[in-house]
């Protein structure tokens, strides 16, 4: 019980340093500037303005780009529905898929309301000189992290504008319909009553695991990934796109149930929201393409192996599987912390939310140290064997756990851009997924335990076209919305379980990394 408390205390309630308990708990909704406005980004290294310098950003300002021009958002964040702090860690980047999926239903209300707020000169919004910044590189140039996540790899220039197909069509007009007919309120589209109460049956067993992995039992350090993954898979990925509560303040303390053992929450949002939503499976622009290099898990993605190796790198992508979460958990925010790059790269693909402040990151960090250093300290050395089997097995467990569940649903053969000339966003975004256990011969039990299982990623095409709506409601809507698809021609990848999908996925990974040369 002590750890899971200690998880979570210092997971949550010191993320935001100088605050008082009772400003935590308004949070999202009070005046929210992140600690950005109040001490140095992570690794930063303010310093005045000098003669020939460029202006420096404004830091009163809450600038994002949508559909080409700044807007300041300061007035407006403390009324957002989602909570201030989602437009905090968005702050500077661009933000135009992202603003007309979440508000497919109600668009030309969220347009007309977007059209109200004061726009900001770009030249008035310093851009960093090169793409992906380190921090103290942020901080010195007084500029804001980029427009993108990812962008100027291989030396290629940072477009203008965003690499979109258009965003306007019929099928995103009819999938909106649904949406007004089937959820008319806000809270209609949140998190059923049935998943609350799966919620907060995984939450009693997740403390009660984490309770038997501290006094050293190997029961409950077994079941322990299983059970914690039914609790992320219930809130985190819901909380970070709005979808589990109405109340953003709720959204914002579930989404650290990520912690200690399968991401870190300001490393993951960035790569997953604005990097992966807007531009999936792009490999120039989307971070999870580059999560397993040098195995390539992109058609597009050049090869980093040399010509002359005989060892297909589809292996490294089965042997980092094994080992995701201590990527996700220590290594990537460490990166942004000591300001590496990240392997096999010249930038650190894995930034974190400028608005995140380095004393922030380190205390979030703390828990997932503390799940390493444990076992170590306390039981290696009285039961070797025990003491190994608490150490490796959670992250393991949940390594492999996670990188099935999220990989499935995008690393696939036909769920490249190559293989769908897609004639609008949301049509793209529907061929780059994959879905499974979700066939109109698959039963409705089936449909709902997979779904709550896998956290709706096994209707991952459904939320990609849809991010607002919780994964609770998608086996009641699914069959309308595969009928929509079907009306205009829009082709569901779809997998027969979550076996087959793993299996064309090594298929196609292991196919897509076959060496050129060699013996």
């Amino acid at each position: 019980m002590a750890a899971i408390a200690f998880t979570m205390a210092s997971a949550c309630l010191v993320l935001l340093p100088g605050l008082s308990p009772s400003t935590h708990a308004r949070l999202p909704s009070s005046s929210l500037r992140m600690v950005a406005l109040a001490e140095p980004a992570a690794g930063a290294k303010p310093r005045s303005r000098g003669a020939g310098q460029r202006e420096r950003v404004s830091t009163t300002s809450l600038p994002l780009r949508i559909d080409g021009a700044w807007y300041d958002l300061s007035s407006y964040a403390d009324e957002h529905p989602g909570g201030r702090w989602l437009l905090e860690y968005a702050r500077g980047r661009d933000v135009t898929a992202l603003f007309h999926a979440i508000h497919m239903k109600n668009s030309k209300l969220a347009t007309a309301a977007l059209s109200r707020l004061p726009r900001l000169e770009s030249e008035s919004l310093p851009q960093p000189s090169r793409p992906c910044p380190f921090p103290s590189e942020q901080a010195s140039e007084g500029t804001l992290q980029g427009p993108y996540v990812l962008a100027g790899l291989d030396g290629k220039p940072v477009p203008e504008a965003p690499p979109l197909p258009p965003i306007e069509s019929e099928l995103r007009r009819d999938l909106a319909e649904m949406l007004r007919r089937e959820f008319p309120t806000p809270a209609s589209s949140k998190a059923s009553a049935a998943h609350w109460a799966r919620t907060i049956a995984a939450l009693v067993g997740t403390v009660a695991c984490w309770a038997g992995w501290v006094q050293g039992s190997a029961l409950a350090c077994l079941l322990l990934p299983f059970v914690h993954w039914v609790l992320i898979a219930h809130t985190v990925h819901e909380a970070t796109h709005g979808n589990l509560h109405t109340d953003p303040r709720i959204n914002f303390w579930a989404q650290f149930t990520s912690h200690p053992i399968c991401f870190n929450v300001f490393v993951w949002i960035p790569q997953h929201l604005l990097s992966h939503h807007q531009y999936t499976n792009d490999y120039e622009h989307d971070v999870d393409c580059h999560h397993f290099a040098p195995a390539l898990i992109s058609d597009a993605m050049p090869r980093m192996a040399s010509a002359e190796s005989s060892f297909n790198e589809g292996w490294t992508f089965v042997w980092k599987g094994f080992l995701t979460t201590l990527g996700t958990s220590i290594l990537q925010p460490l990166r942004t912390l000591r300001e590496k790059p990240t392997p096999n790269y010249d930038v650190n693909v894995t930034p974190v939310p400028a608005a995140v402040s380095k004393r922030t990151l380190w205390l979030s960090v703390l828990p997932s140290l503390l799940v390493l250093l444990y076992p170590l300290l306390v039981w290696l050395p009285q039961a070797p064997l025990l003491g190994l089997w608490l150490l490796v097995w959670p992250w393991v467990g949940m390594s492999l756990i996670f990188t099935t569940m999220t990989q499935v649903s995008h690393v696939q053969q036909s769920c490249q851009p190559t293989q769908a000339q897609s004639g609008c966003w949301t049509a793209r975004q529907i061929h780059a997924s994959l879905d499974y256990s979700l066939g109109a011969a698959t039963p409705m039990p089936e449909q709902q335990l997979v779904t709550a299982l896998a956290a709706g990623l096994n209707a991952q095409s459904l939320h990609h076209a849809m991010p607002t709506l919780s994964c609770a409601h998608f086996p009641r809507v699914y069959a309308e919305y595969r009928q929509i698809c079907e009306r205009h021609g829009v082709t569901i990848r779809h997998s027969e379980n979550v076996g087959t999908a793993v299996r064309e996925m090594l298929e196609y990974v292991f196919e897509n990394n076959r060496p050129v040369g060699g013996a």
